[in-house]
């Protein structure tokens, strides 16, 4: 598509109007036209990608950047006219600077909806990193002026940004995110499904913020009877109703805190009205009472679906969610981190090891790949279930194998403990031989499921390094990194499936 003089026009008139907000935008702006002409390039983005603006705008983007057009991201775009949001980029410029950023690229249309060119936001992640390097300092420096009691309460139990288990890339992003949260003092919306560890990430959110030192609360919504939520949150008034006392809710005992809500959608709709005008005022009134209080708590929350689609049941307002959901951090599902397992299952089994003044036995290939070959739709709280259920009936064994998982779990892999249950049948059974062989076949895993879980295995194996390596465009230390693996190891396995590092170098 060749530009017009007309089109030349509207995109410039474009910049024009916004051109204010660019130039002083903390985060990296670029604007092409349809043949991939940079006509604007701000100064954030020249210090994302150390040039000089002047260098690169009028040119070609492929120019600037180590892509080709079939593979650069924005000329996809001027392509297909369809955005692409929040996507993590390893690239390389021509001058052979390397950056790791999360991008937003979306098409420029006329009012006519004729594309005019495309619009692309980068967030370096270095930047992120030595930001939150410089608040974590602060906080460092506070908690160290703290007296020798709040000391030692701060050093209670808890989950923090070092429990988060896993190098997955999804994973890593929402970790990014949360910790840009912690340094924030807006309301945050955690989204994932049941099981895959919001409740982790919230308390990493309070303990890494400057709040730490405060009370942390946490309340499932679900868990708490209609009748009562309004009273426990926001407190009871003598009188109020029958046996009523003055009581202070959660949000006054949180005061100077964090709350954390849980399963928000399961608050009733009338009550989220009354939730958010405690939001927007940072004041509640006991149940019964006249009296504001006024308080000062930040608010955590979570959800189980996607926020658009409790909106569409209508279980979720959406005043509310626009007010809650000023950071959102997305949790993905362990079926699509299982590049994880590994991880997490060594430090579950370490966790649940009833010797504890020993090593924990360690998985066999088979039990690895039984465990790899399950969907999990009970996520991270499932497996640790599976892994605590086997630990505490195979106490003595040194070494997990795939019918240990079957015998403690039947409910978990139904048809291979079925199968597993059947022996060899009568026939075997009728001469000594067969009798033993019967007996191993009660507990033996049948041979014909596993080789098609160990070649899955082999499948994620070889896709996780793939997609490692060329989200860290060949470079193998970054790469391992991402894995969470040793740069050794990195090089045997794609020696093993044929992997060359310099084939994901961006040309």
């Amino acid at each position: 598509m060749k530009q017009t003089r007309e089109d030349h026009c509207s995109i410039m008139n474009y910049i024009e109007q916004f051109k204010m907000l660019f130039d002083n935008a903390g985060i990296g702006i670029i604007i092409a036209d349809v043949d991939g002409i940079i006509v604007y390039y701000n100064s954030a983005q020249a210090r994302i990608d150390r040039l000089e603006a002047d260098t690169v705008t009028g040119r070609y983007m492929c120019n600037v950047y180590k892509f080709t057009r079939n593979t650069s991201p924005a000329m996809q775009v001027l392509r297909t006219e369809r955005p692409i949001e929040n996507n993590v980029y390893y690239y390389s410029t021509r001058s052979g600077n390397l950056v790791y950023a999360s991008c937003d690229i979306y098409p420029l249309h006329t009012k006519k909806k004729k594309l005019i060119g495309v619009v692309c936001y980068s967030i370096s992640y270095t930047d992120l990193a030595n930001h939150i390097r410089n608040v974590q300092d602060i906080i460092n420096d506070r908690r160290s002026a703290l007296s020798p009691a709040a000391k030692a309460d701060n050093t209670a139990s808890h989950y923090s940004f070092a429990s988060i288990i896993g190098a997955n890339p999804q994973l890593q992003k929402a970790v990014v995110m949360a910790k840009v949260a912690a340094t924030s003092s807006a309301s945050v919306m955690i989204i994932g499904e049941t099981g895959v560890g919001k409740e982790v990430f919230a308390q990493a959110i309070h303990y890494g913020s400057p709040r730490a030192a405060q009370a942390y609360t946490a309340i499932n919504c679900s868990a708490v009877p209609e009748a009562l939520l309004e009273g426990i949150l926001f407190g009871t008034s003598r009188g109020a109703f029958t046996g009523a006392v003055d009581k202070p809710g959660l949000f006054e005992t949180a005061n100077g805190g964090t709350f954390f809500l849980d399963e928000i959608d399961s608050m009733p709709v009338s009550l989220q009205s009354k939730l958010l005008r405690t939001l927007q005022e940072m004041k509640i009134r006991r149940v019964g009472e006249a009296i504001e209080r006024s308080i000062d708590v930040r608010i955590l929350c979570a959800v189980a679906q996607h926020p658009k689609e409790l909106l569409g049941l209508g279980v979720l307002r959406p005043d509310l969610y626009y007010r809650l959901g000023v950071i959102k951090v997305f949790l993905p599902p362990l079926r699509e981190r299982m590049d994880d397992l590994a991880a997490l299952c060594k430090h579950l089994l370490f966790k649940h090891n009833p010797s504890h003044d020993g090593a924990p036995p360690d998985l066999s290939p088979e039990a690895m790949a039984l465990l790899a070959g399950h969907n999990w739709p009970g996520n991270v709280r499932e497996l640790e279930h599976v892994l605590e259920a086997t630990l505490s009936i195979e106490r003595n064994a040194s070494r997990l194998e795939a019918r240990h998982f079957i015998k403690a779990c039947p409910d978990i892999f139904p048809a291979l403990a079925h199968d597993a249950g059947k022996g060899h049948g009568a026939g075997a059974a009728s001469t000594s031989e067969g009798a033993a062989q019967s007996a191993q076949g009660a507990h033996a895993v049948p041979s014909r499921p596993l080789a098609p879980l160990l070649a899955n295995r082999k499948s994620m194996e070889e896709k996780a390094i793939r997609d490692a390596l060329s989200r860290a465009a060949g470079n193998k230390s970054l790469a391992s990194r991402l894995l969470g693996i040793s740069p050794q190891l990195l090089s045997y396995k794609a020696k093993k499936f044929g992997l060359n590092a310099s084939e994901f170098v961006p040309r």
